[in-house]
């Protein structure tokens, strides 16, 4: 059974509501957030930007302070390789 990303289980528990709100808040289309969440063509790996993991992270903290239960926070580290690598990243707990 192939593994879920974090993009995916945040997908997967959130709300038609938050999924919109995340989309709106990040700048960002849901359409765009279903296909990083499904890998689409990156063979189900995340490959998200530096820019959108930074929109995605803010925003996910944003829906996740609206809504009385608790939300995943999708950190830029876990969306992005780039980011993922950063030693300033690493350090400041982004």
């Amino acid at each position: 059974m192939k593994t879920k990303n974090v993009m995916q289980k945040w997908m997967d528990a959130a709300t038609p509501k938050q999924r919109e709100q995340l989309a709106k808040l990040a700048g960002t289309t849901l359409g765009t957030l279903r296909q990083i969440a499904g890998g689409y063509r990156t063979g189900g790996k995340l490959q998200v930007g530096p820019e959108l993991a930074r929109s995605l992270e803010i925003a996910s903290r944003k829906v996740n302070r609206s809504t009385p239960e608790a939300m995943a926070i999708l950190l830029r580290t876990d969306l992005c390789p780039a980011c993922g690598r950063c030693e300033f990243a690493k350090k400041c707990g982004a």
